[in-house]
């Protein structure tokens, strides 16, 4: 299905692109691709990193149609493969018409409709490209190596957004509702996993999405809160009765001070989980966990082609044991380093301004919570380990 919307998405644009002077419409077409390298001197991270791995690519063709002043098409489909957390697979990463209701100098109001991008965070829009996200692997908010990309980077749904300039304050806000949709059956490998192969039905339903943000002079000052909520629910064939309902929130407070050379960047995200299991009507299972994760970023222009990048970067799965011993204590076959990851990271990148990049990045990290269990299978894992990345890119 994914494949024939791709398809017919790309058809609808090339016929629009062809008839651009009959129509008098302006157009645009655009491409990425992207080859990375993982190496880790322990555990696995997209792919088979400790023998170092080059599954990871990822790449996309995107267009936009301007068929009135006021009124854009824009779409893009996109193959991503990062070992377990993703799988190479076409997929029409988003599709839209973007029509502005008010358009003037001081202030902007519109709607989109169609497959939208989610604003959250400073990141989440533009982390499908490696040109337009601050690192090759994002910060543990993002969660690149949960699936999250795929989760909440997009959804099918309207969208509201509107800018003001008041002074020296450009304010602006994104409001977006979900409709219901099934989850990838290769994402929901990653999500669930039940005993003894019970086959199973994963939905989004109830999903919005929410950001203000203020950039104050120029954009020289950034502050934002993002606030994401979706409702999952699972279902299993009537013989077998169990049923799911997990609802998600990820609250994003976001600040950035932009100077000529130096950005400083840090966010902080709250992640409150509400799971209810219920067998045949009869509820088995509920449990309340709040994670948590924030990140302090340093980027460094060196000239107008290097930039060099340091970050630290801590999440929790349960905020209110951090260090993972309470969790321990009740589970002793248990790893509490499985609970948390701090990691610390320093990049180095080069870009030629046009169309070449070369992005390279050390970890060391203390835990395990970024890694995926289907890649990493048995209960021993290394509880330091550094990861090594590499990649190149280019786009038209």
């Amino acid at each position: 299905m994914m494949r024939q919307q791709a398809f017919s998405l790309s058809t609808v644009l090339a016929t629009l692109v062809a008839c651009a002077p009959a129509l008098a419409v302006e157009y645009q077409v655009h491409g990425y691709a992207a080859q990375g390298f993982v190496y880790s001197d322990d555990n696995n991270f997209f792919g088979e990193s400790s023998d170092g791995s080059f599954n990871y690519y990822e790449a996309g063709l995107n267009a936009s149609v301007q068929v009135r002043p006021n009124l854009l098409f824009s779409a893009q489909a996109a193959i991503r493969d990062a070992g377990i957390s993703d799988d190479g697979t076409l997929r029409l990463d988003y599709a839209l018409a973007d029509y502005r209701l008010l358009e003037n100098l001081d202030s902007s109001v519109g709607l989109r409709v169609g497959k939208v991008k989610n604003a959250t965070g400073f990141y989440n829009e533009t982390r499908d490209v490696i040109f337009t996200r601050p690192s090759i692997l994002l910060p543990s908010v993002y969660a690149d190596n949960q699936n999250q990309r795929s989760l909440v980077f997009t959804g099918p749904g309207a969208q509201v957004y509107g800018r003001k300039m008041l002074g020296r304050h450009e304010l602006s806000a994104t409001g977006t509702a979900s409709i219901e949709r099934n989850v990838r059956k290769s994402d929901e490998r990653l999500l669930v996993r039940l005993a003894g192969g019970i086959p199973f039905d994963l939905r989004i339903k109830d999903s919005w999405n929410a950001q203000i943000m203020d950039s104050l002079n120029g954009g020289a000052w950034q502050l934002a809160v993002s606030h994401f909520f979706g409702t999952f629910t699972l279902s299993t064939p009537e013989t077998i009765g169990l049923a799911g309902e997990f609802d998600v929130s990820i609250s994003t407070v976001s600040i950035r001070y932009n100077a000529e050379k130096l950005t400083l960047t840090t966010e902080y995200a709250l992640n409150p989980n509400r799971n209810v299991v219920t067998l045949n009507g009869a509820r088995l299972l509920e449990t309340h966990i709040v994670a948590d994760g924030a990140y302090l970023q340093g980027e460094y222009r060196i000239n107008p082609r290097w930039r060099a990048m340091a970050r630290y970067d801590a999440s929790f799965i349960d905020r209110r044991d951090r260090n993972g011993r309470e969790f321990a204590a009740a589970n002793p076959t248990a790893d509490r380093k499985s609970r948390m990851s701090r990691d610390f990271m320093l990049g180095l990148s080069w870009n030629d301004g046009e169309h070449w990049g070369v992005w390279g990045e050390a970890h060391w990290i203390d835990g395990t919570r970024i890694l995926q269990a289907l890649e990493n299978p048995g209960p021993s894992h290394a509880d330091r380990w550094s990861l090594f990345m590499l990649m190149a890119g280019y786009r038209l």
